[in-house]
């Protein structure tokens, strides 16, 4: 069970920046509520919610670690920390860039966000 909701958790906060996150390749200690993935590559539109015509044009994530407060899985907050993060950045070509498409992205993003928060709120109210 803590395994699933470990895999949600990855996914629902790196899965928008982190190219084809397989969950499966966890390295999980979860008694000591340690999980680390490695050499992660980033999404080409990882920087999208930026509002401004930038992509990745190459980049990835050395390690990022989630700390489990096993103990207290609801109650205590869990961090994630990133090491080595390498980003080259460059402008999206004009003719690929649509401003409708940014707005209608931008209003599916905060939606997600109100997604998560109510999912939280539901989680504390039971």
């Amino acid at each position: 069970m803590l395994e699933g909701l470990v895999a949600w958790v990855l996914n629902n906060y790196l899965g928008k920046y982190v190219e084809n996150l397989n969950t499966d390749q966890l390295s999980i200690a979860l008694l000591q509520g340690a999980v680390e993935l490695e050499n992660l590559p980033l999404r080409k539109d990882a920087l999208r919610n930026l509002g401004v015509p930038v992509e990745v044009r190459a980049g990835f994530i050395g390690k990022v670690k989630l700390k489990v407060p096993v103990s207290q899985i609801r109650s205590a907050p869990w961090e994630i920390s990133i090491e080595r993060l390498y980003l080259v950045a460059g402008p999206i070509r004009l003719a690929d860039w649509d401003d409708e498409a940014e707005e209608i992205a931008a209003h599916e993003y905060k939606l997600s966000l109100l997604g998560t928060i109510e999912a939280s709120w539901r989680a504390e109210s039971d």
